[in-house]
């Protein structure tokens, strides 16, 4: 008798059983006109939290299902995920979660191969599905499972040396779900015991974890701590040498001997660049009144956003490489999300999975600044890319696929995105976020036009064409409406010299 696999969950932990299932193949033979059996996913789809999943069914025997009603839910039919019916998408009893984030597959509807792409998965999205097919005369479903899943940031160990004999190492690490295994190995790759474990969940529903073990002061060898996803089966981890902690303790005194004769030497330093720099001026203040013109007023040196102001670029979007859920504003000036795929014509150009556009320009040298309005908005990810990044199928975007950006998500967090990461603290949400390409430097910086502050800059050596890049992010039921624009010349403090007239 054949043996399938059933998935538990509990605590967000996977546990496979073996359960045996008398399957009726017969049945397929049997089945009257019209009748027909549904085929789910075999295996449980794994769903990354911020990436798409697809839910793909199809009927047996094959027919036509153009004029079926489709529907998958969680749980019981209410639950509704996505519904077809009449030839077209029906989302009036959608649940609030999913709206604007699903996608009915039907290229291959007419043998009855029918799909559902969902968009921005979230920790909520894992579960039981049913996908249903409805005929005029008879209608069936299948059942499976969704596993969401992430891996979290890579872990690091702080090290402990008060007592006299051991040393504690603590492991933490976050971002993670479920709940990952942490593992403790010595440098015979054997596990060493925790004296204490924590895992807790955070408040955007990921968890932090935490271990602490003791080394033997005594031993000299690598101690590894091992973080896994058990969905993906991926581990991160990190290591460190007993021998070398002892090598930096032995040696503080040192170290401590070298500041503090550093720092007098700066001071020094210091102080006679201070006089030198006080006479200078003093010089240059009688020099300026001979030679300076009447009526001429010096400024301050320009901070980093007034210095990039003086590079500003007219930057409109290009409508051609926008993904169909897309709105673009008629001048090309804004773009936000939209809960219907509009029907464009297919391009390579055009990003097909990626929910964002690119601006018309391209820039391969020399500086340039452009400032986009945030303003009450939720979530969105701005930069530039690579005008040779794939637009087509997933995408990751971070410096190593060509996108160089910063992004407000959902957690309201602000993040350079990169791989891993990077947390930025930032003290006043920002309204305007001014971007800055210094090509030949090979900077990309972002200020917080609001504060006049700079959030962060990348580096990176550039040997192709960039372009602006814009992702407005979903809708959230219009909690994220409002769309990014890319503000005109006119709101811009142009900096530059003033002349008193006499």
């Amino acid at each position: 008798m054949p043996v399938s696999l059933v998935y538990l969950f509990t605590d967000q932990m996977v546990t496979v059983m073996p359960v045996t299932v008398s399957v009726m193949i017969p049945l397929i033979s049997k089945l009257l006109p019209g009748q027909f059996h549904v085929i789910g996913p075999r295996e449980p789809v794994i769903a990354l939290v911020g990436e798409e999943a697809v839910l793909s069914c199809q009927l047996s025997p094959s027919m036509d299902a153009q004029n079926m009603e489709v529907r998958w839910y969680r749980n019981v039919p209410l639950d509704l995920v996505h519904r077809y019916s009449t030839s077209q998408d029906d989302t009036e009893e959608q649940m609030l979660e999913y709206q604007g984030r699903t996608e009915f597959l039907k290229d291959n509807i007419t043998k009855g191969h029918v799909a559902l792409r969902i968009h921005q998965i979230q920790l909520s999205d894992g579960g039981e599905y049913a996908c249903y097919f409805e005929s005029s005369t008879y209608y069936n479903e299948a059942k499976f499972q969704v596993l969401v899943t992430v891996s979290g940031m890579a872990p690091h160990i702080c090290i402990e040396t008060g007592n006299r004999r051991e040393i504690k190492l603590t492991c933490t690490s976050t971002g993670w779900y479920p709940k990952p295994e942490l593992q403790w190995r010595d440098h015979q790759g054997l596990h060493l015991t925790p004296v204490s474990e924590t895992k807790t969940m955070e408040e955007n529903g990921l968890f932090h974890v935490e271990s602490s073990v003791t080394v033997d002061k005594s031993s000299r060898e690598k101690v590894s701590c091992i973080v896994r996803n058990l969905i993906l089966n991926v581990e991160k981890d990190v290591h460190v040498s007993i021998a070398d902690v002892f090598l930096l303790e032995d040696f503080t005194w040192i170290v401590w001997l070298i500041i503090i004769l550093c720092l007098l030497a700066i001071g020094a330093t210091i102080s006679v660049l201070l006089v030198r720099a006080r006479k200078s001026k003093v010089l240059e203040v009688r020099k300026s009144k001979v030679e300076a013109p009447a009526g001429l007023v010096s400024e301050n040196p320009l901070s980093g956003l007034e210095f990039a102001r003086r590079f500003a670029e007219n930057v409109t979007l290009d409508p051609d490489t926008a993904h169909p859920y897309l709105q673009i504003a008629e001048d090309n000036k804004s773009v936000k999300g939209g809960v219907i795929l509009q029907d464009l014509p297919k391009s390579t150009q055009r990003f097909d999975n990626l929910v964002c556009v690119l601006g018309q320009q391209m820039f391969s040298e020399g500086k340039h600044s452009w400032e986009v309005s945030v303003n009450n908005k939720m979530e969105w990810t701005l930069g530039i890319c690579k005008d040779s990044v794939c637009r087509q199928g997933e995408i990751t975007v971070s410096p190593e696929t060509g996108f160089w950006t910063l992004c407000l998500n959902k957690s309201n967090d602000y993040q350079a995105v990169a791989n891993p990461p990077v947390v930025l603290h930032v003290e006043k949400p920002p309204k305007i976020i001014g971007i800055f390409l210094d090509y030949e430097a090979g900077k990309v910086s972002f200020y917080n036009v609001t504060t006049r502050s700079h959030i962060y800059t990348y580096k990176e050596c550039f040997t192709e064409a960039l372009r602006p890049y814009f992702y407005p992010g979903p809708l959230y039921n219009g909690q994220n409406g409002n769309p990014l624009t890319i503000l005109p010349f006119s709101h811009l403090d142009k900096p530059g010299r003033r002349f008193l007239c006499d």
